[in-house]
């Protein structure tokens, strides 16, 4: 969700109509604001009058359901039946605070707040009461501590020296109380103040250099806000070497993320590193594919290799991306995952996010808790030969079980299969829920994070001292990773062809 303090909502801004009124739960586009006090200024508003296109002017529509929802509470509202095309919400005038500013909000709010009125209102609540609120408690927390720390500091000066720091105790207070009484924020905006390892010094700063009175201090915040880019190198961030030590599963935004994912898998994998070649090709053909399902991954790695599948198919039981990122040894402890979602191209480097799913055989479990089961496949045939040629067929994954030879080679060449649970709204809520939670992480450094993995690896593969035991141990393992080693030297010429196949399950 964008920032909802309206006073910064500028023409041709997206926004959604908050539930209360008579236009709630509507989607539109500012198309004209009419400053108060001015002449133009028509309503009784104590703020500006905020004009709204509500035909949803965006290449995804209402639904039809949606259509006549509205139609029908306007039909209350004028008493008489009203077709959605004829309602008069071309030019609708709008108080600021009621409405939301959809500023950089993740894609998936527009089947979301198109759909139907209850996912609008489920929408609403779940994210601004949910993401907004986690990340204003963390920020607040993070205030606190800073405000406590700086005062424990004063303790060590004299009286003197007290009374030439007072206009900075005096920022320092006038801060905090701002920011946890009075400011509203928005979502990127709460992302950017817990960037900072003191957020209220710097807003403490800029003050003192601005100081009017303390109304004034929403512009500084504004100020702020143009100036992320400086502010970010003149002041502290979260220590690297203190994300070393720290647990906490990470985020990493607007990566290259062929560079970041190639320096942990260069760091993980023993054996078959041509795997990431493979990913590599298949990462560039995602960013490119067009397919808005291609761009949101899973990507393991581990001493053995890697796997990529693409995230709605892992979340449905049954399928093959299902089996290899649940079950293809996740309980190795040099197992790493991450959730990979493409965002552009710059040239030749694929950019986008990478989240850390941390232990993966727990991240595995959170799969199989919550993943929808197989229900129907979606063959596609090529045009070449067979019954089925040129043709889409849909069957039940009991029929796909039971006849898989006649479907897949007596019918022609299989060139795709789409996976289907009974309900795909069910599914792109759960993929909702999921990016939710993941962008709930701090940020992180992805030069720390490679760090961390490589202590980790010194941990898990150190040398052990040699006891009897041990060379029984060793010896074991020998033996095992021999027969390992000639099941897979006879599977390695086929790999390739194999995992291609894999994507199209």
């Amino acid at each position: 969700m964008g920032n909802t303090n309206t006073d910064q909502l500028n023409i041709g801004d997206h926004v959604f109509s908050e539930p209360s009124g008579d236009y709630g739960c509507l989607v539109g586009k500012v198309i004209a604001i009419t400053p108060l006090g001015s002449p133009e200024h028509v309503t009784g508003n104590e703020t500006d009058d905020i004009h709204v296109d509500f035909f949803a002017p965006y290449s995804i529509a209402y639904s039809e359901t949606r259509k006549a929802e509205i139609a029908q509470e306007f039909t209350g509202l004028y008493g008489r039946q009203m077709k959605f095309d004829e309602l008069p919400l071309d030019d609708v005038i709008m108080p600021p605070e009621s409405l939301i500013s959809l500023y950089g909000a993740d894609f998936t709010w527009k089947s979301s707040l198109l759909k139907s009125r209850q996912e609008a209102e489920s929408f609403y609540e779940k994210y601004l009461s949910g993401t907004v609120k986690q990340f204003r408690e963390q920020l607040f927390e993070r205030i606190e501590k800073n405000f406590t720390d700086y005062h424990a500091l004063l303790d060590g000066f004299g009286k003197q020296e007290l009374i030439g720091m007072a206009s900075k105790i005096a920022a320092m207070s006038d801060a905090r109380d701002y920011i946890t009484q009075w400011h509203s924020f928005g979502l990127d905006e709460l992302q950017f103040y817990l960037q900072l390892q003191n957020p209220l010094e710097v807003l403490a700063e800029e003050w003192r250099e601005r100081n009017t009175n303390l109304e004034d201090m929403g512009y500084t915040m504004d100020y702020i806000n143009e100036q992320r880019p400086h502010l970010l190198t003149q002041y502290p961030l979260v220590d690297d070497t203190d994300e070393l030590h720290d647990t906490a599963l990470r985020r990493f935004m607007g990566v290259d993320i062929i560079a970041f994912l190639g320096k942990i898998a260069e760091k993980v994998i023993v054996h078959y590193p041509n795997d990431w070649n493979i990913d590599k090709e298949q990462l560039a053909d995602k960013a490119v594919s067009g397919n808005p399902e291609d761009l949101r991954l899973i990507w393991h790695v581990c001493s053995m290799g890697t796997h990529i599948r693409n995230e709605r198919d892992v979340f449905i039981s049954g399928s093959g991306a299902f089996e290899y990122m649940t079950d293809y040894r996740q309980n190795d402890p040099d197992m790493f995952g991450y959730v990979v979602e493409i965002t552009g191209m710059d040239g030749d480097r694929i950019l986008g996010n990478v989240f850390d799913v941390g232990n993966y055989a727990e991240y595995a479990a959170h799969i199989r808790d919550v993943s929808l089961p197989l229900a129907t496949l979606t063959l596609t045939y090529s045009d070449s030969w067979g019954v089925n040629a040129g043709r889409a067929i849909t069957v039940s994954r009991r029929e796909y079980d039971e006849d898989r030879p006649r479907l897949m080679s007596e019918s022609g060449d299989v060139r795709r299969i789409r996976c289907h649970p009974a309900d795909e709204n069910e599914l792109a809520e759960t993929l909702r829920l999921e990016r939710s939670r993941r962008m709930a992480l701090p940020i992180g450094s992805c030069e720390a994070h490679v760090s961390r993995i490589i202590a980790k690896l010194d941990e898990i593969r150190k040398p052990q001292v040699d006891t009897p035991a041990n060379a029984k141990s060793k010896l074991s393992d020998k033996l095992q990773a021999a027969n390992d080693k000639a099941k897979a030297q006879g599977a390695l010429a086929n790999k390739s062809k194999s995992r291609k196949r894999e994507e199209r399950e």
